[in-house]
């Protein structure tokens, strides 16, 4: 049996990269005929049709809500999430997709309602430790929401809520030895990866230029469009697409924080230094990092204005080298995938 299913979410990659992930776990499962409400000209737009070619990608011209949310602005914004509402709404009632997955962000408002209006069964991803505005809007319709945190702060629907950690993209063999030989390092030296989220973080790069100049014995693979300068230990790319390989085989993170980059420190067990991006919507970044600092051993989360130097360097040279690199849990996309199924039959 092929499934119709309706996925959106987007904006960012905290929205986006769960969908995809979850979205490839199911296609192990069922045979999928995919349609993906994209927003036009974000992430999601250029990332769908390069990850998922099979898709029927629509994108819709969709506005977040202005803050402060009584801002006159936001009348326009509600009267175009009404449009969007009725070309959605026209689309699912010719498809009658079988369910309809939501992985957060504005672009699921009309998405979401749309589906409500026509019984189609709806289910939720939040990604944060307090709920998104689109997901308090649309629990009440939901047949399921997942949880990335057990006590998440704004649901109130708790009966109808499964605890079951952010789907991310985990590697399907984890060769530390190759991988580090490929970036001409030695793979019994301590290694770690820095980045900014999907963002980018002037901040983080230039104080990683300042680490890397006194640094020398421990290896970095960074991610950013920024640094210009050469450091032995140090290799620097633009974009890596498979980041969670090397991920999977580091020793510890210096990083945002980013509702996936979480994710991923969490699943992997990794050592961090998480450096949230003070703008974030409702500060989500600084208070999931700090939820995850709370249940976790050695992980550091500093403000930008908190951050000092010389502290950064001895975290850094105190980061352990991991014992083991395996991987023995199930990916939360899986464990989401099977009870969506069941959820339906």
């Amino acid at each position: 049996m092929k499934y119709r299913v309706v996925f959106s979410g987007g904006g960012t990659g905290g929205h986006y990269y769960p969908a995809l992930s979850l979205i490839n776990e199911f296609k192990k499962i069922v045979d999928l005929d995919l349609t993906y409400f994209t927003i036009y000209n974000r992430l999601d737009y250029y990332k769908v049709p390069e990850d998922l070619p099979e898709a029927n990608m629509i994108p819709l011209k969709v506005y977040g809500l202005k803050r402060p949310l009584y801002s006159l602005k936001n009348i326009y914004v509600l009267s175009n999430t009404f449009i969007n509402y009725l070309k959605v709404k026209r689309y699912l009632k010719r498809i009658r997709p079988h369910f309809v997955v939501l992985t957060g962000g504005y672009v699921t408002v009309p998405v979401g309602m749309a589906a409500k209006d026509l019984n189609i069964p709806i289910f939720l991803l939040e990604q944060n430790s307090i709920m998104g505005i689109a997901n308090k809007v649309l629990s009440k319709y939901a047949s399921k929401i997942f949880l990335s945190y057990e006590k998440t702060i704004g649901n109130k629907y708790p009966e109808k809520s499964i605890y079951s950690g952010n789907p991310i993209r985990i590697p399907e063999n984890v060769d530390r030895k190759r991988l580090l030989e490929n970036l001409g390092f030695n793979p019994e030296e301590k290694f770690g990866v820095v980045f900014g989220g999907s963002l980018g973080s002037e901040f983080i790069d230039n104080m990683m230029i300042k680490v890397y100049n006194e640094i020398k014995d421990i290896n970095f693979l960074h991610v950013s469009k920024n640094i210009k300068e050469k450091f032995s230990n140090v290799r620097i790319f633009e974009y890596v697409d498979k980041l969670h390989e090397y991920l999977a085989i580091s020793d510890f993170v210096i990083c945002r924080g980013g509702a996936t980059s979480l994710s991923e420190i969490d699943f992997f067990e990794l050592s961090a230094i998480i450096i949230p991006w003070g703008q974030s919507a409702e500060n989500q970044q600084y208070l999931n990092a700090k939820n995850l600092e709370n249940l976790k051993n050695d992980i550091h989360v500093f403000k930008e204005d908190e951050v000092e130097l010389d502290k950064i360097k001895n975290i850094i040279r105190l980061f352990k080298k991991r014992n083991d690199y395996t991987i023995n849990k199930e990916n939360p996309g899986s464990i989401i995938a099977k009870k969506i199924l069941n959820e339906i039959q």
